[in-house]
């Protein structure tokens, strides 16, 4: 549970951020904790990678994509725009993002299987 720790935090502090923003009116101090707990939660994949129990692949891309996506849904309600709906790309972002936590648990967990087999 130690080294989830960084994870838990960082989602943590993106439901406040995503709640700060809806529910009052600190809407950048939580897009600034949406941020933080995306670094957090980008940590912890590094940090998974260097030690071993993740090897990136492909799936980063959906990560990155996802990210940029979120973000930039995030900063476009705050724009006066009618180019596009800021809701689609936040949810197209989450969507991707949600693919790639299912990717990178699957993988952590048959590293894990794999370590456990191998001892």
């Amino acid at each position: 549970m130690k080294s989830k720790a960084l994870l838990f935090t960082g989602i943590f502090l993106l439901i406040l951020g995503i709640v700060l923003r809806k529910m009052t009116p600190y809407e950048n101090l939580g897009l600034v904790l949406i941020i933080i707990g995306v670094f957090c939660k980008t940590v912890y994949i590094i940090s998974k990678a260097r030690s071993g129990e993740y090897v990136p692949g492909k799936e980063l891309i959906f990560l990155g994509v996802g990210l940029l996506l979120f973000l930039s849904g995030l900063y476009m309600r705050s724009l006066e725009q009618n180019l596009i709906d800021p809701t689609y790309m936040i949810v197209i972002g989450i969507c991707l993002k949600l693919f790639f936590i299912i990717r990178f648990i699957q993988i952590v967990r048959s590293a894990k299987v794999s370590r456990q087999t191998l001892l």
